[in-house]
C-alpha cells in the first residue's frame, strides 16, 4: 500500500473502519468513548484509524476456538 499521499491512504473513516471490523460504527464509538477500541487520531478533527492498528486490535481480541463444539 503507497503511503506517499499518491495511492491509497492507510488511514480509514469511522465507516470504513466499522466495515472493516465487521462492527457497527456505534460499536467502534462506543470502545472509543470507553477506551476499549482500537488507537485512532484525529487529523484536522475527523476521527481515523490506521489500518496496522486495526489488524493489531483485532489480532490482540483473538480467542481460541471450543474444540468440544467443532470450532
Amino acid at each position: 500500500m503507497q503511503t506517499d499521499g499518491i495511492g491509497e491512504s492507510p488511514f480509514l473513516t469511522t465507516k470504513e473502519a466499522a466495515r472493516f471490523l465487521r462492527v457497527s460504527e456505534r460499536t467502534l464509538q462506543n470502545w472509543r468513548y470507553a477506551s476499549l477500541g482500537p488507537v485512532y487520531r484525529k487529523h484536522v478533527g475527523v476521527v481515523v484509524y490506521h489500518v496496522d492498528d486495526l489488524l493489531r486490535f483485532s489480532a490482540s481480541s483473538h480467542r481460541p476456538g471450543d474444540a468440544k463444539n467443532g470450532y
